[in-house]
């Protein structure tokens, strides 16, 4: 059914919003009286080649779906009909209902599917359709009702069913390719030790449908581990579609990688790599509409074409097949991608496909849908935490609201008062913090008054430490349900709030305002000889960012339970924002997996994996298993430098120098490529530049250093040094820890020899780490652990696995902080990891060259 252009400029409300929806077609259905029934299931098989086959062979198409509601009787509001049975199709929107004209074609078309099955199965001569708008924001209701005769409904549905019959037939001839292949695949390998083991417990959860959290060390295999099996569970018709998601492009490339292999072994399977639009996007500036872009304009004319085209030539479909076929039909790439999903079997792409609100494939994941089973493989799944806090987080900037509003007063007056209406919805917090700063300053200048301030002061402690919040109910006068949070002796302070309504509410308005302009404006476009209110470029890319920040917090605030937090913070000098902080991603990472038959969810470090699998959605009866390295831990040297300290309060000169020294003592033993790590960009300047001065170059080292933002040639050009191997000089790549090089790259033998790590990976103590600790103290948690010791430690781990990459690989890993030497920390390490030696900087050389000395 689809035709047209392409245009994101009238794109509709989110998923998470139309949560909102589902209750509105409740109630609506609850208030359409006792002749009304709702949620009606209807489905018919449709033959899909010509009636004089053979009837014993007859392939057919099963066409289903649920009507919201049918009922016998007349339209009180179109006097013209009389009594008929009428199917009702429900649609919420945001949209001004009052102004529309006609149904939209594509939800008139779903219900005339209906109409002619319920036509056809109980023999009517008439058939009615109504179609129900409903606002979500004032309830307003607006109704269509059209009616077809028997003969008129099924000429209309054959029509549709004779251009859906080859795409149906294409399919199921593929499926039965695929699932022969499948179960004729083997292992293109011979197994690793342990390997076939975790690869029985991947198919064993898929078969209980179940999640399983594993901790697979570099070395096991854990992408075709994890592949092998959940194919082999598709072609025995246990699933339907995997679905591979990874944190980054490159882990992405490894899951293609293996399907190339198995494809070898000659498996046939379609997989799609899906790619983010603003980067396979043709054009130099994206603007998905088609006055703007050539592609979008009559996309939905020429795309069926590109399809069909594409799925009957190719199995490994990747971003470059995509351009091509793109390019061919001139179509976009990117909307071309999510179209072959729907006929793929194995889809790669990042997180946010499956988990994020805006961003997931409603194809796939939106409320309602189901029948199909699918896998969820989810790799560098320790990734997911924190990306879960941030899909499922929002913020709402009062300054970016007061800039946007400037630039409408004249061109759109409606959306001016409303958004007026939301800045004046942030005045409680405005005088909230206005109110806590003339407290303060009075306490400061009555403390410095009191002679007996100083004396009290020492009586009570040392005040506020840099990681201790000071929580209390903040300034007299402060409205009720907020508090302030002190962080860092008070150099950070936001003011915790219980109720938003106002902001919510004036948000939605405004939304709901910005919805009605984009439809009044495609209407505009689509009407011949009708000019649209179009306004500047620049004004439309301002509006639809304003639409998107506006639909995130409202669908974000609609979906808030126990697990957030909300916080209002001051930037600037009269610039506030508000922030929606999931503290919690668990429930909703739950959710979200849960439309998968089984997850398997892995990574090299899941340490302690309860806390993973307490954070990631897991329950008590989901599975969790721990692989050992098939790699010789004695290949790696692990030393730990117990005299340094990446302390805040301890750095200086005394603590640069010494963690220069172990630097320069771990890679004199040895000329190769080393990468050191650090928990800021500060701290790095700090020793590089002492580390300059203590041994200036001398011909034999070089350094190579990461920068804020590096763009992606300047991260190619930097893990090219790497490339090249050396017996006489050495590489020294300075990094930070959690940053783009300390996980996902894998530079094999000799290309990385060494890492020092320099810091416990501590994450920096701020208002929404005190938050988390708060938090998960008051759940019966070490919130501490939670916020700052777990998060920090996997940041460690991941850059101490670069080093050994292969069962060839020999290397070392210093860790220089004396944490590392305390139970909290040895507890986290790795099984691989109980031979570390404890030494200090200026020993570790010689602890080194020994280790070395064994394996050359």
């Amino acid at each position: 059914m689809r035709a047209g252009d392409l245009d994101e400029r009238s794109a509709g409300a989110s998923e998470e919003a139309m949560l909102e929806g589902a209750r509105m077609h409740r109630k609506l259905q609850r208030e359409a009286g006792p002749d009304y029934t709702a949620e009606v299931p209807l489905s018919i098989y449709y033959p899909i080649v010509p009636a004089d086959a053979d009837p014993d062979s007859l392939p057919y198409v099963l066409v289903e779906g649920r009507a919201d509601g049918i009922f016998c009787g007349a339209d009180p509001e179109n006097p013209i009909f009389g009594e008929a049975w009428t199917i009702d199709e429900i649609k919420t929107t945001y949209r001004k209902v009052s102004r529309m004209k006609e149904p939209e074609p594509v939800h008139l078309a779903q219900a005339k599917c209906y109409a002619y099955i319920y036509c056809v199965q109980n023999q009517l001569d008439i058939v009615r359709v109504r179609m129900t708008y409903c606002s979500l924001v004032t309830e307003e209701i607006r109704r269509f009702t059209l009616e077809y005769t028997a003969e008129e409904i099924s000429s209309w549905f054959e029509s549709l069913m004779e251009e859906y019959v080859r795409w149906a037939a294409m399919a199921a001839r593929w499926e039965a390719v695929r699932n022969r292949s499948l179960r004729s695949l083997e292992f293109p390998f011979r197994y690793r030790e342990g390997q076939r083991e975790l690869a029985v417990h991947v198919y064993h959860t898929i078969c209980h449908g179940r999640k399983l959290f594993l901790e697979a060390p570099t070395g096991t295999g854990k992408t075709i581990s994890a592949l092998f099996p959940a194919l082999k569970a598709v072609g025995e018709g246990k699933a339907d579609r995997i679905f591979y998601f990874t944190a980054k492009t490159v882990t992405g490339q490894v899951a293609l990688e293996t399907f190339t292999i198995l494809r070898g072994a000659g498996m046939h399977l379609k997989s799609v790599q899906l790619t983010a639009k603003d980067k396979i996007c043709p054009m130099e500036k994206r603007a998905c509409n088609p006055d703007d872009c050539p592609r979008a304009k009559g996309h939905y004319d020429r795309v069926n074409e590109a399809l069909f085209d594409l799925l009957t030539r190719e199995e490994d479909i990747r971003r470059e097949t995509l351009e091509a076929y793109g390019e061919k039909y001139n179509v976009c790439p990117f909307e071309l991608g999510l179209d072959v999903s729907t006929f793929a079997d194995a889809m790669v792409g990042d997180y946010n496909y499956l988990f994020d609100p805006h961003a997931r494939l409603a194809r796939f994941f939106a409320e309602g849908k189901g029948g199909e089973r699918y896998l969820f493989l989810i790799d560098e799944a320790h990734n997911l935490v924190d990306r879960g806090r941030d899909m499922f987080s929002a913020t709402l900037s009062r300054e970016e609201m007061k800039v946007f509003r400037s630039t409408v007063r004249e061109t759109y007056p409606s959306l001016w008062k409303k958004l007026g209406k939301l800045l004046t919805a942030f005045r409680p917090f405005k005088e909230a913090f206005e109110q806590n700063f003339e407290q303060k300053a009075f306490e400061a200048e009555r403390t410095a008054g009191d002679q007996g301030g100083a004396a009290r002061a020492a009586e009570s402690g040392p005040g506020t430490a840099d990681a201790k919040s000071a929580l209390g109910a903040g300034a007299p006068g402060t409205a009720s349900g907020m508090r302030f949070m002190e962080v860092m002796g008070g150099r950070e302070r936001v003011l915790l709030v219980e109720e938003i309504d106002a902001v919510a509410d004036a948000a939605s308005k405004a939304l709901e305002e910005m919805q009605f302009i984009l439809q009044e404006q495609r209407r505009g476009r689509e009407q011949a000889g009708k000019a649209a209110d179009a306004p500047a470029p620049q004004v439309r890319e301002e509006f639809m960012n304003a639409l998107f920040t506006l639909s995130h917090f409202v669908t974000i605030y609609g979906g808030m339970e126990g697990d957030y937090q909300i916080y209002a913070e001051r930037y600037g000098r009269e610039e506030y924002k508000l922030q929606l902080f999931c503290v919690d991603p668990s429930g909703k990472l739950a959710q979200c997996l849960e439309k998968g038959e089984a997850s398997i969810l892995f990574s090299a470090t899941f340490l302690p994996i309860r806390y993973y699998k307490r954070l990631l959605g897991g329950t008590e009866e989901d599975y969790e298993v721990y692989a050992r390295s098939s790699f010789n831990p004695e290949k790696l040297g692990l030393f730990i430098a117990g005299d340094v300290t990446s302390r805040y309060r301890s750095r200086g000169v005394d603590q640069y120098v010494r963690i220069a020294a172990g630097i320069h003592n771990t890679v004199s033993e040895r000329h190769g490529n080393y990468m050191v790590f650090f928990p800021s960009y500060s701290f790095m300047e700090k020793v590089l530049e002492q580390y300059g001065i203590m041994y200036p170059e001398d011909g034999e080292t070089s350094f190579c250093v990461q920068r804020p933002q590096m763009t992606e040639e300047e991260r190619v050009r930097f893990l090219e040094r790497f490339e090249e191997v050396s017996d006489t000089g050495s590489l020294l790549g300075f990094c930070v820890l959690g940053g783009i090089f300390s996980e996902g790259i894998d530079l094999r033998q000799d290309r990385l020899i060494g890492a020092v790590i320099v810091g416990t990976g501590f994450p920096q103590v701020c208002a929404q780490r005190e938050i988390l600790k708060e938090y998960f103290d008051r759940q019966g948690e070490n919130g501490f652990d939670y916020a700052y010791r777990y998060p920090g430690m996997n940041k460690v781990l991941q850059a101490a696995g670069r080093v050994i990459r292969t069962a060839d690989d020999v290397g070392v890993v210093v860790l220089m902080d004396e944490r590392f030497c305390t139970g909290a920390y040895r507890r986290l390490f790795p099984v691989q990891w109980s031979g570390a030696e404890v030494t200090d900087s200026r020993g570790i050389g010689d602890k080194i060259g020994k280790f070395w000395d064994e394996w050359l």
